[in-house]
């Protein structure tokens, strides 16, 4: 397992447009992929589950992956939040 701490920069947060981006990042690899916020857990290769989490913009969250390519799929999933879910930071 492989667990690591973020904070969304983007100014609306990880609304729809990047929630996609993500979930098409996590299911690109075997692994299972969880985003935790505030205690509560979603499973990251589902966009409504993602979205119920109301993830805005400062928000803190942490990603944990399970699985045989977790490594790689951390590697993968933090380039695109670091990149902003490719969106302009306003």
């Amino acid at each position: 397992m492989v667990e690591k701490d973020f904070i969304i920069d983007n100014e609306a947060g990880l609304h729809a447009r990047p929630a996609a981006t993500f979930t098409k990042v996590a299911n690109s690899y075997k692994s299972d992929v969880y985003i935790i916020k505030d205690g509560k857990i979603g499973n990251g290769k589902s966009l409504l589950s993602i979205l119920a989490l109301g993830i805005n913009r400062g928000c803190k969250f942490k990603i944990q992956i399970v699985g045989p390519d977790e490594v790689e799929a951390m590697f993968g999933i933090t380039k695109i939040i670091d990149n902003n879910f490719l969106e302009d930071v306003y």
